[in-house]
Formats: structure tokens, sequence, C-alpha cells
């Protein structure tokens, strides 16, 4: 009295309606529909795919090879290509970061270094370092571009970055920005902690620890302030000061709307890049999308609740990534789980759930959302079919990944 079904992946918001029909030895075609319609349910379910487990050792090397032997010592943020490899950026925030027991990046004989650059093949289950050692390198992203595929990572402060272009065997280049007289300011006493390329006009995006909105394009490198400071007008929830490390990704469903992860302010914010003609470039800051610290301001904003955007509470929010269908997951490092949002519905209707992960709860545990533990998750990125969300769980020393189905 049962019927089993193979049914199509990510199609877990759609219902499906069930119709049987079968013809008889005569020739009769019998047909019937179910009365009731069916609905997908939602699993998540978490596994560990690069690195070993050690949350109580602060002094892993990080050494490549397969899959089963590598070692991590300070996952930080990843990015995916167009083919499923896991580009893994470390770094050392010396201690200032604001959630105790952030890892610092070995090299391969245990000696402390600023940060690694590797990439983890997952066809081949092996784990490469493309270079020890590098200066303070942040959140890393891929552009699509056809015959221009990269990888872009940002360096800290200054002028650089790294390119790692497809075409080249992800080999990493030191490159320079290109400031004019309108940008030639923008760096000063200031830092980039994450790229994203816009998937339309292929230019890669950073909003600077400052506030600056800016945009470069990869082949001449010069760079454009957008917006002078989208940051709230407020002093930050870490040193009191204006100022934060900022993580951005742009929408799938919208694609010129930037997502700006606060961290030290605690919320989210959005821009619409292509809106902003006539506005004021030195007081427009977008639209403040998702956080308590909207109201209640960073330090009363800092801590861990769900539900609506206006009351959900984060506490030192890093990087962000979108799943194809709008939804929005966040590396909710100080609480230690993976937040997530479907920007779909409408703002006022909208909530911040926890995907996966104990909040406030630190550990290690595969498994489904009842079980799964992290431990200072800081990085978080989106397999190209939107399946698989990919996490850089810091303090576990891993790589982990989570299906959802």
């Amino acid at each position: 009295n049962k019927i089993f079904a193979y049914v199509p992946k990510l199609t877990y918001l759609r219902e499906m309606k069930i119709e049987v029909e079968r013809t008889l030895d005569d020739g009769t075609r019998i047909k019937g529909v179910a009365e009731r319609p069916f609905y997908y349910k939602t699993q998540t379910s978490v596994t560990t795919v690069v690195g070993r487990p050690e949350p109580d050792n602060n002094n892993v090397p990080t050494v490549g090879g397969d899959f089963s032997s590598a070692t991590i010592g300070a996952p930080f943020a990843i990015c995916l290509d167009d083919e499923g490899n896991i580009f893994i950026v470390e770094r050392d925030f010396g201690g200032q970061n604001g959630v105790n027991g952030i890892q610092s990046p070995k090299d391969d004989k245990g000696d402390n270094v600023s940060s690694n650059l590797l990439l983890a093949n997952t066809e081949d289950q092996e784990m490469l370092v493309l270079r020890y050692g590098t200066s303070h390198a942040n959140a890393p992203a891929f552009s699509t571009e056809e015959g221009n595929e990269a990888v872009y990572i940002p360096e800290d402060a200054g002028l650089y970055y790294y390119q790692l272009l497809k075409s080249l065997s992800y080999s990493p280049r030191h490159r320079s920005l290109i400031l004019d007289e309108d940008s030639r300011t923008v760096l000063e006493s200031n830092w980039k902690y994450s790229f994203v390329v816009n998937e339309e006009d292929h230019m890669v995006y950073t909003v600077m620890y400052r506030g600056q909105l800016v945009r470069f394009n990869p082949v001449t490198r010069n760079i454009e302030v957008l917006l002078d400071n989208v940051l709230p007008d407020l002093p930050n929830a870490r040193s009191g000061a204006n100022g934060s490390n900022c993580y951005v990704i742009f929408s799938p469903t919208d694609p010129n709307t930037l997502y700006i992860c606060l961290e030290d302010y605690n919320m989210i914010s959005r821009v619409n890049i292509a809106d902003l003609e006539g506005k004021d470039k030195s007081t427009y800051k977008g639209e403040f999308y998702a956080g308590n610290s909207i109201h209640a301001g960073p330090v009363a904003g800092h801590g861990w609740e769900d539900g609506l955007l206006e009351n959900a509470k984060f506490a030192m929010p890093k990087q962000i990534a979108f799943t194809d269908d709008g939804k929005l997951y966040i590396a909710d490092t100080g609480n230690h789980c993976i937040r997530v949002i479907d920007t779909t519905v409408p703002k006022e209707r909208a909530t911040v759930s926890t995907a996966v992960g104990l909040p406030q709860n630190p550990g290690f545990q595969d498994g489904g959302p009842e079980l799964a533990k992290f431990d200072r998750p800081t990085g978080v990125a989106v397999s190209s079919d939107g399946s698989e969300i990919y996490v850089a769980d810091n303090g576990n020393h891993v790589i982990r990944k989570l299906s959802v189905e």
C-alpha cells in the first residue's frame, strides 16, 4: 500500500501533486490523484571534509596531503570555484578578535605565520598548500568571468591582494591596486576583510574597515569609491571606535544587492549598487537589515537570539554566503553556530534561525542539527549547485560540510 518515488533535490520550498496512472491488461487506463500534496522535509547533516579535529590543540601545523591525513592550523575564510575546489585562507588575528580561542596558523614545521593559502581538491581528495607565510590575508572570492576565471584574496592592509588564475593552475600572484585622486586616501589606516565578485559587471567589491564601499576592475586594477561610509553612526562593540571587519556577498536572487556582515556591530546591512545614482555618497549608507544592534546598539545587540530580523542577536559574525534560492548563511563565530535568513521573505516577516550548531555551546560533533557542534566557525561558502554549505571550523582545525536535502 505504499509507493516509493525518486524526487528532485533542492525543491523543498515547493509542494508536489502526486498522480498515479496505470494501464490494465484490457487497455483500460486508470488514473488517481492524491488528495493531499506532498511537501518536502528539509534535512541537514554535518560531516568533516578536510583536516583532523583537534579542539584542545592550539599548535596544529598546516600540512598538505590527502583529506584523511592533511592538517589545518587555523582555517579562517573559504570560497569554492565552479569545480568544487575549496580555497582556504588561514590568518592570524593576534589575539585581538574579541572571541577567545581564535587559532593562529602554523607552517609545516609548526612555526607561527601570518597566513597560509590552501586548496582542497574535492575530486582528488587532496589538500595542497599554495603558499606558506603570506602577509595577513582575508576572505576570498571566485570570479566566473569567462576566460578570466580566478580567485581573489584581499591582503589585510595596503594596496595588495592575490590573484589566482584558473588558467595558471591557481598559482598565487601578488597584485597591487591603482589609486587615483579620488581614492588615494582610502587605504590609509584601513583594512579590507572580504572580496566578492559581481556576476554582472565582474568587478571585485569590498567594504573597508572604515566603512568605504569600493570596487576595482581586476584587469586594470583601478579602484573606485562608491560610498564613503556604510557603517552606523555608533561606536562599535569591540573598541568603542567607528569601524568594523566587514564580510560581503551578492544576492543570487537580486544580483546587484550587496549584503554586508558588520562583525564589530553584530549586524547585517545591504546596499543596491544599481541604485546609487542620485544618492549622496558621503551620507548614504544603504539599509540596515538584521540584528538587534540596529535599535539597541552593538553591545546590547551582542548575544544569541533567533526571531524577527530586528530582534535577532549575533556574536561577532563573520563570513556570509548565499544559496541559489536566496538563503543567507552566516558564520556566527561567538555563538559557535551557523545562522540562516531567507532573504526572499519580506523584511518585516523574515527571521533569523539557527541552521546547525548548538548556540553558545562549543565542541566537535558531526551529525544532524540536534547533535552537530562547532567551535568558533569563521568561514562559510556554498557549492555551485547550492546543495552543500562548507564551513571553516576554526577552533576544531577542520573544514565541515552541511548537506541540505
